[in-house]
């Protein structure tokens, strides 16, 4: 899987061991990671073009948009990136696996909930362990696409059941799909 890595640059000198046994693993576990923290891909914010500022968040969102999920290191959130790559990928429906040191708890994110937010506290000796159990927690929390072609009239049916019931498309046929799974349920159990 596309796995999107970042944390503080600020305290990139003194957390980059950590940083690395990270993303280490997640390549390890087969992941390919997209991560700017330890590169040298971010330009120094000294001196930098707008044209680099929008040529990097393009570069940016493309991998977010590509990524299967998340991975931040929150201990310091020093700066409102942090708060702002959450954010932004929880809402392109992304799960984000937020670990951060035992009592560095970033208190302003904590104020979001999100089902695909995943959080975890950690020490630098367990920080492989709380990895390994939160990446069991995202697979469960991925959902799977699955894209199909319909006919008009159905897309028709979906788009009057859209505005009659007030959800997505995908929300109602979701919603039959596991109607019949209960019916086959039910029928099992008879």
């Amino acid at each position: 899987m596309k796995v999107y890595f970042s944390a503080s640059t600020v305290y990139k000198s003194q957390f980059e061991v950590v940083y690395q046994k990270i993303v280490d693993y997640l390549q390890h576990q087969g992941h390919e990671v997209f991560e700017v923290v330890l590169s040298e891909h971010l330009p120094s914010v000294s001196g930098i073009s707008a044209h680099s500022v929008k040529q990097w968040f393009r570069e940016w969102s493309a991998y977010v948009r590509e990524c299967d999920f998340a991975v931040i290191e929150g201990s310091y959130p020093s700066t409102i990136q942090i708060g702002f790559e959450v954010g932004m990928i929880l809402a392109r429906g992304k799960s984000v696996v937020l670990i951060f040191q035992e009592g560095k708890d970033p208190v302003f994110i904590n104020q979001l909930y999100s089902s695909r937010l995943i959080r975890s506290a950690y020490t630098e000796s367990n920080v492989i362990e709380v990895i390994s159990w939160c990446l069991e927690e995202v697979k469960e929390s991925i959902d799977r696409r699955f894209t199909f072609f319909i006919s008009p009239t159905i897309d028709e049916y979906l788009s009057e059941m859209m505005k009659k019931e007030g959800i997505s498309r995908s929300s109602y046929i979701r919603q039959l799909i596991e109607k019949e799974m209960e019916k086959k349920r039910s029928n099992k159990r008879s």
